[in-house]
């Protein structure tokens, strides 16, 4: 199995690497820190960099069998562009570089989050985000929209998923399936960012669970979408969240005991 990943250096990508390394694959990983270990290649790429993006695909000949996009930023302050840019635009534009380089049969894994989960709610500013010509046009939107740093990771996540259930019909054409993962709360380095920008609303959270998730339990899931025993799904956003959707559903819907 050949695989192009995102993010391959920290965190859920690392996991996934290590992972998917364990099962004999071949890994070109995207990073702007180089990864140290579980990774055959690095191609070193700056992912809110549009120029850069497609210079560091144009290094890969392909075919690849899997990619797998882990490559994100939190929720910190003054960061509102550079969220949407990696997190949204990077994505996106590395998936399109990619995709001629994509084998018959392979797969693509988008990492989103818990926190992109009202994108239906909120698909009139995904759809105004989506429809920007490029990263250029962000500070604009960001200042028109008023959006904060957590704002910014929100939409950032619903657009991943909303762009890649858009891809579905297209992609089945070209015998390439995709479907994102949205981990919530994570142990991961960049966790405290998450607790000091969303507070309660991660820490409420957080103790119904009992515990964060651990990178391995994503990387897990993340597998088996690149896999070929995953080869009938399609088009799926798949919570890892440790019952926080369901949580979140008794309440909406009084079935609390």
């Amino acid at each position: 199995m050949k695989v192009a990943m995102t993010g391959a250096a920290h965190g859920i990508g690392a996991a996934t690497a290590a992972k998917l390394k364990a099962q004999g694959a071949h890994i070109t990983g995207f990073d702007i820190a180089e990864p140290v270990s579980d990774v055959d290649r690095w191609i070193e790429v700056d992912m809110s960099d549009p120029d850069a993006i497609l210079a560091a695909a144009g290094k890969v000949d392909g075919p690849f069998d899997v990619l797998v996009n882990c490559a994100g930023l939190p929720p910190r302050p003054d960061l509102e562009e550079k969220i949407l840019a990696v997190n949204a635009f990077g994505l996106i534009m590395m998936t399109k570089a990619l995709l001629p380089k994509l084998g018959p049969g392979a797969s693509v894994v988008n990492v989103a989050s818990k926190a992109g989960a009202r994108w239906k709610e909120n698909i009139a500013q995904v759809k105004a985000l989506l429809a920007l010509p490029g990263v250029e046009g962000l500070p604009t939107f960001i200042a028109e929209q008023e959006i904060d740093p957590v704002r910014a990771y929100d939409l950032s996540k619903e657009a991943v998923i909303a762009w890649s259930v858009g891809q579905v019909e297209p992609l089945i054409a070209r015998d390439i399936r995709i479907n994102t993962v949205s981990p919530a709360a994570v142990e991961t380095r960049i966790l405290d960012d998450f607790v000091n920008a969303f507070g309660e609303r991660a820490t409420a959270m957080m103790a119904r669970t009992r515990r964060s998730g651990q990178p391995e339990e994503v990387a897990a899931v993340v597998a088996f979408l690149a896999g070929p025993q995953s080869s009938w799904v399609k088009g799926v956003d798949i919570p890892i969240d440790g019952g926080t959707t369901a949580l979140l559903a008794a309440d909406a819907l009084g079935l609390g005991h």
